[in-house]
């Protein structure tokens, strides 16, 4: 029997045991709320968005149908909340990634073990499609600002890493780094395959990327 023990899988565990054996009780609105997110979360790991319906995660949380869009109005509405609790948590932890000083290779490496352990290569799929889809989506609000503060905060760290201190380079590092981890979990499995990378050239994929960014990083810009 395979069992997958990934990081990702481990918390999805975690949370379907928490709610399998969580004693009734009467929630606030609050704590209703995160439940719900919580499981939209987990759904959205284990099945992509198909899992994010009203029916599915009302009886997941075994609450009411018409409790949860009391939450968020509608399927969209939950999403939406969803996408802004996702992106947040997503910086978040690029921001602890990156305060943790690694080298510019490692932090590529360590980038690409983020996001394929923590739902956040489907949250940025979906964010593209969403974006794609509705051009201009109004994010709760004072997460859109502090979003841009945080992903500043990290293009500033960047900067004061290379030898150059060139803003935009910054800009282009972490877009490079963030976009090809996406791609690379996306694609992942028979779609490397197609182009000839044997086991061992997947494995040293997330490396070989590093490597590129360090001597981007260590090349003075034009």
């Amino acid at each position: 029997m395979n069992v997958n023990n990934s990081p990702a899988n481990i918390n999805v565990n975690i949370f379907e045991f928490k709610l399998m054996t969580a004693p009734r009780l009467r929630r606030s609105p609050d704590q209703a709320k995160q439940l719900i997110l919580e499981s939209a979360q987990s759904r959205l790991i284990r099945f992509g968005i198909r899992g994010l319906t009203i029916k599915d995660v009302a009886s997941e949380t075994s609450i009411n149908h018409g409790t949860l869009l009391h939450h968020f109005g509608s399927a969209e509405g939950m999403r939406n909340a969803l996408l802004d609790k996702m992106t947040q948590e997503l910086i978040q932890d690029m921001t602890e990634l990156l305060t943790s000083n690694p080298s510019a290779e490692d932090s590529v490496v360590k980038l690409f073990e983020l996001m394929n352990s923590t739902g956040h290569i489907k949250l940025l799929a979906w964010r593209a499609m969403e974006d794609t889809q509705q051009e201009q989506r109004i994010p709760e609000e004072p997460i859109a600002e502090e979003r841009i503060d945080s992903i500043e905060s990290i293009v500033e760290q960047i900067t004061e890493g290379l030898s150059d201190h060139d803003r935009t380079k910054a800009q282009n590092m972490l877009f490079l780094a963030v976009s090809t981890a996406v791609g690379w979990g996306i694609c992942s499995g028979g779609f490397q395959q197609i182009f000839g990378l044997s086991p061992t050239q997947q494995e040293e994929f997330p490396n070989w990327v590093g490597k590129q960014l360090v001597t981007l990083a260590t090349t003075d810009s034009d």
